[in-house]
């Protein structure tokens, strides 16, 4: 929640004056777990991915990573990987486009994507998610082709830098496919009802392909890039500031 509530911040313009940052860090400190990964809640919860994820955007967007120990989370990260090439949730876990985005996209948040995946690393993780694609794309082997993972794994291959050598329109047609004549919006599958998540993904996978009328896509934050360069400025104006108080003070 800490994650969705300051993308939407962003979103809407706000320079994230408000956000009580310290106590942010000193939370992210206290849900990280010893094997690295970050639990959602103080009082225990699930630990797995997702919740690195949320704790690299959250680091990034404040431009201060000392709530993380960025060491620990590596090695969780790559502790995942499994037989296949991509990543689960935790060690041992099948892999999955969600969390392979999630874990892919933390290491690019961190600047650490090329010094911790080896080439073969890399290159079987990419071949991973190409593989993915059918129609549209799949989150896992044997599994039908949803709306979402356009985005998790079309994101991925973007970070990975093969995005392109995707069928755009195949992709294309099996999301437009999903949606309702009646109400609008995108569904999971032909013929079922549409929800907001996956109304939401889908357009996110429709902008990462270049579909016109779309805000390109900020693939590692999920947000627009309208929004990540309205953060860029907020970054350049705290680094400013910093440099001020510190000349200030000498």
């Amino acid at each position: 929640m800490t994650y969705t509530a300051l993308a939407s911040l962003l979103i809407l313009g706000d320079n994230l004056a408000r956000v009580n940052k310290e106590a942010v860090l000193a939370g992210l400190r206290a849900l990280q777990q010893k094997d690295g990964s970050f639990s959602c809640v103080p009082e225990g919860s699930e630990t797995d991915m997702r919740f690195v994820y949320c704790a690299a955007c959250i680091s990034y967007i404040l431009n201060d990573w000392s709530g993380v120990d960025t060491t620990k989370a590596v090695d969780y990260i790559t502790k995942s990987i499994s037989y296949e090439g991509a990543i689960g949730q935790g060690p041992g876990t099948e892999a999955h486009g969600g969390p392979t985005f999630c874990a892919v996209a933390s290491l690019f948040l961190m600047n650490k994507l090329s010094s911790t995946l080896s080439a073969q690393q890399c290159a079987r993780l990419q071949r991973w998610c190409i593989m993915r694609q059918e129609s549209g794309f799949q989150g896992r082997p044997n599994k039908p082709v949803d709306t979402c993972y356009s985005f998790w794994v079309g994101a991925t291959l973007q970070l990975l830098g093969i995005l392109d050598l995707t069928d755009f329109l195949f992709n294309r047609t099996f999301i437009l496919s999903t949606q309702s004549s009646i109400t609008g919006g995108l569904a999971k599958w032909i013929d079922n009802p549409p929800d907001p998540l996956h109304t939401y993904l889908g357009l996110c996978g429709l902008s990462l392909i270049g579909e016109p009328g779309l805000l390109t896509l900020h693939a590692a934050l999920n947000i627009s890039q309208r929004a990540a360069d309205h953060l860029g400025d907020l970054h350049r104006r705290w680094h400013k500031l910093h440099a001020n108080d510190s000349i200030k003070k000498a």
